[in-house]
């Protein structure tokens, strides 16, 4: 006997799921427009800040003391008439002297004049957040929701510098009450909406059942088979021994971000296309927006595949409006096809890198692939280092030309293994920079030297990555550190030359605020020309270390001796100080000491180590700095 479901049972489930995507539509809705909102608003209050900015001029808070009411009074207008402008509650600007923070300037409404709540120069802002304080020492915009005697708010600050090196902060507020109007407006439409496209979505669903397969394994935009219907493809295939190549268009990226997606959809699919009419037995699939994949099960499938490749017309336009030319970097695998896309990829990694037009997976390939696991399980030792405290500290040390004393130590990480083996930092740097794991090891490492050199004069220092120094959360970090050590001044932040070059503004600003901690400042492996190095020496530095490769080219080159010794004379003039590295031989120490360094590290000074005494005397090198 069948059994019938009742109409009351059908109506329920259809009335339950019609509930289900409502409100999953009304979510929806409501999300994206409270995103959209929030965007908006903190694009506006990121003009406004900037705008305020340029209305109080780089040279306001130089001297804060020269402000006189009038000036003060007609600043307020000015920004008043901004804040209306720009649809912004309030712009401003203040300063942080602990532990108030003070207004040095303010726009007003309307109201305010009415109620007398008028903002005076320097009025302290008795409501001041952890995170409006915290804002002084970031190197970025800080948003925060917050409510004060004014309302309720979503506020911006911008953190500047003025010429006298004090940092003030502009910031801008608007007011969270229409946001809130908005996104309930947001919802009742969704829900009057919502029930018209349900029924509608009723209509169109078994169109969309009969389309849905063919348009889960096509690429829309150029009508080729997609990822999922070679992986398909490939698993259903009869033969277990397939060819593949993976094709890039090198310049398709570019191309995108140039034209635009649509020509770059077109470049495609005209390469698909020639691939295609070249030979029956080859199947072409789009793998990614610059990357083509090609098939075949022939015998000696991937000569067949290079030989494709290679024919491929570079030297003609692909596209004539715009004129487009494209190279192309393939990578061929063949074999057991559960492999074989991912020897591909190995294989076109290599192509690219290389800058080779077709590249076969072999023996070679895989050693890079192997390589690719290695880096796979060195990330998972560091992580698990990380969390079971097995990193630790190597002391190298370093001292002023003949000099028995260690003026200095250089602290840098080692990982212990499972098995208690030491891993160099050499070896597992590039995994820690790729992983973005950098400001974890530097807690890590500086917390083990502020504990241990905490009740000692010894002078060390340690390296800041540019992630680290634009990391607020590593800056305050190491600031509450530096509140609790009684001599700052004895520890060194070394910062990379390269990174300095890269990111000049960025990093001034950091030294800036690791200078304001008390610590001293080096830039290291310094390796360009002089040009370029009195560029950094204009910096707030202490110190420059050479890069260790100098010391190889000391004995049998001339020029590199007297590069060393100009730029010792440049480190005098400014009173810093110069460090060479990888000194390894009697003859290298004796040409360094001859040429004027004021510090000197290597094999032949002394070895790193874990275990250090720290004698009173090595405070030497903060002292006459």
């Amino acid at each position: 006997m069948i059994r019938r479901t009742s109409p009351a049972n059908l109506l329920f489930a259809g009335f339950f799921i019609f509930l289900t995507c409502l409100v999953g539509y009304v979510y929806y809705t409501y999300e994206t427009t409270r995103t959209a909102i929030v965007s908006d608003i903190d694009e506006r209050l990121l003009h406004a800040a900037k705008s305020a900015q340029l209305l109080l001029g780089e040279q306001y808070h130089d001297d804060l003391a020269t402000i006189q009411p009038e000036q003060y009074k007609r600043l307020s207008k000015q920004l008043s008439l901004l804040a209306d402008t720009l649809n912004v509650e309030y712009v401003y600007s203040m300063v942080y002297e602990q532990p108030f923070v003070l207004f040095t300037s303010s726009s007003y409404t309307k109201e305010d004049v009415q109620t007398d709540m008028l903002t005076r120069f320097l009025d302290p802002y008795p409501e001041a957040t952890v995170i409006n304080k915290s804002a002084f020492r970031s190197t970025e915009p800080v948003f925060e929701i917050s409510e004060d005697q004014w309302g309720r708010f979503k506020t911006i600050f911008v953190p500047y510098i003025s010429n006298t090196g004090k940092t003030y902060l502009v910031g801008a507020d608007i007011t969270m009450d229409s946001v809130q109007a908005q996104l309930n407006a947001s919802v009742t439409r969704a829900i009057l909406s919502g029930s018209f496209f349900f029924f509608i979505a009723v209509l169109v669903a078994c169109f969309y059942f009969i389309l849905y397969r063919k348009s889960l394994t096509t690429d829309p935009r150029t009508g080729f088979g997609n990822r999922i219907a070679l992986e398909h493809d490939i698993n259903q295939h009869k033969n277990e021994h397939l060819s593949l190549a993976i094709v890039e268009i090198h310049e398709l990226e570019n191309i995108v971000s140039f034209y635009g997606a649509n020509v770059g959809d077109q470049v495609m699919s005209k390469v698909m296309g020639y691939f295609a009419s070249q030979s029956n037995s080859v199947y072409v699939y789009r793998l990614a927006t610059s990357k083509l994949v090609l098939f075949c099960d022939s015998e000696r499938g991937e000569h067949f595949l290079s030989n494709l490749v290679q024919q491929f017309p570079a030297s003609s336009p692909v596209l004539n409006r715009p004129h487009l030319y494209v190279q192309l970097n393939a990578g061929i695998a063949e074999g057991n096809k559960s492999l074989l896309l991912e020897n591909a990829y190995v294989a076109c990694r290599q192509a690219v890198q290389q800058k080779e037009l077709v590249c076969i997976y072999s023996i070679d390939k895989h050693e890079a692939k192997q390589l690719q696991h290695a880096r796979l399980a060195m990330a998972k030792t560091l992580n698990d280092a990380f969390s079971q405290n097995r990193v630790v500290v190597y002391f190298t040390p370093r001292c002023a030309p003949n000099h028995d004393n260690i003026c200095q130590y250089l602290c840098n990480a080692r990982v212990l293994d499972e098995q208690g083996g030491i891993i160099t930092d050499n070896a597992f740097s590039e995994v820690v920079k790729q992983s973005r794991m950098e400001g974890q090891l530097t807690r890590h490492i500086f917390s083990q030297c502020v504990t241990r050199f905490r009740k000692s004069r010894t002078a060390w220092s340690i390296g800041l990555s540019y992630q680290d120094a634009s990391d607020p959360q590593l800056i305050d970090f190491i600031s509450q550190e530096l509140r609790r050590y009684p001599q700052p001044s004895l520890i060194t932040f070394e910062l990379d030359e390269q990174d300095i070059l890269d990111n000049f503004n960025a990093m001034a600003v950091a030294i800036n605020i690791l200078k304001s901690k008390g610590v001293k400042i080096l830039v290291n492996s310094v390796s360009s020309g002089l040009l370029t190095v009195s560029r950094v020496m204009k910096l707030s530095i202490d110190a420059i270390k050479l890069d260790d490769g100098i010391s190889n080219h000391l004995e049998n080159d001339e020029q590199v001796l007297s590069f060393i010794e100009h730029l010792a004379r440049l480190c005098r003039d400014r009173e810093m100080h110069l460090i060479v590295g990888n000194v390894e031989t009697e003859l290298q120490y004796e040409l360094l000491c001859a040429a004027g360094v004021t510090y000197l590290q290597g094999s032949y000074i002394g070895k790193a180590t874990p275990h250090i005494k720290c004698p009173e005397e090595h405070a030497t090198y903060q002292a006459s700095a």
